[in-house]
């Protein structure tokens, strides 16, 4: 089955021109305008960077609202804004099927009007990943070489039936635009709406990666842990007796070797359960229970 060239133009431009209608521009302070998508008929997702005040100015072409901000995530890049009106919502999707070389469409409106560039996906992973130290945890990564500009962050690229697949961001990796896939908008954007922010375990600890000594690694089968370096006063490490100069071996069932393994154990879930925490201290292997303790981010 062949399509042409005038039938392609055209499938584009209504895809953009359908779409537009759900994509806004955010004027979030001095900075340059950003945009947004509509996730719900008065609420706007959209990135946390451009956001220097609380309360916001959305805009479509011919229509400007006032929206506050619900609750932002730097660590995503993600925020969510609530306005003083309704505007039609946009078709989300997880983009299970999406492949490389797929056509993909990036739309913004960074002035009254909406724009676009096309292009392909350019590079997709399947594996969650962090955009920086202790970062957010993105749920693939998605490159495209369709064109970012000025002003684009915060708006969606579509796939090719003009499902929005992700929300453009140029603050997660330096001199890349990634697209934060919508399976990771949903999850953000849930806890911003009940909780305002992103809750995240906490353990009251500042930890550092060791080698062990020969002894214990016999014995455990481990050869490096996280050195406590730090306990936080009153809070959940030192309620459990976790003490400067332990080494965590252990967390529940999780073995931490790294920084990044910690970061991914601290997860919503884990708030409030009580794990067992397995150290090396005194020259030998214990374990307390530590009570999860929740951490959310401004």
């Amino acid at each position: 089955m062949s399509i042409t060239i005038a039938a392609l133009s055209q499938a584009f431009s209504t895809i953009v021109e359908n779409t537009g209608k759900s994509v806004v521009r955010v004027e979030g302070g001095r900075r340059r305008p950003t945009s947004g998508v509509v996730w719900a008929p008065n609420q706007v997702v959209t990135v946390a960077h451009g956001l220097e005040e609380d309360e916001v100015i959305v805009a479509t072409e011919g229509a400007e609202f006032k929206a506050k901000v619900k609750g932002r995530d730097p660590s995503t890049d993600l925020a969510l804004l609530e306005l003083d009106g309704t505007l039609p919502v946009a078709t989300f999707d997880d983009g299970a099927e999406l492949k490389v070389g797929a056509v993909v469409l990036r739309v913004g409106r960074p002035g009254q009007t909406v724009r676009a560039t096309s292009g392909i996906i350019s590079a997709l992973g399947n594996a969650p990943f962090r955009a920086g130290r202790g970062g957010g945890e993105i749920a693939r990564y998605v490159e495209s070489d369709a064109e970012h500009r000025p002003g684009f962050s915060g708006g969606p690229l579509l796939d090719g039936e003009g499902r929005v697949l992700g929300l453009t961001s140029s603050a997660l990796m330096r001199g890349t635009s990634l697209t934060i896939p919508t399976v990771t908008v949903r999850r953000v954007v849930e806890q911003l709406a009940q909780y305002g922010q992103v809750r995240r375990s906490h353990l009251g600890l500042q930890l550092q990666p060791v080698q062990l000594p020969e002894p214990v690694r016999a014995s455990t089968g481990e050869e490096v842990g996280l050195l406590v370096v730090s306990v936080e006063k009153g809070g959940p490490a030192e309620a459990a007796g976790i003490a400067y100069g332990d080494t965590v071996l252990h967390l529940g069932d999780d073995s931490v070797k790294t920084l990044e393994d910690l970061y991914a154990w601290l997860r919503a879930d884990h708030v409030g359960a009580q794990v067992p925490v397995r150290l090396f201290r005194g020259g030998q292997v214990s374990t307390v229970q530590l009570t999860v303790g929740a951490r959310t981010r401004a």
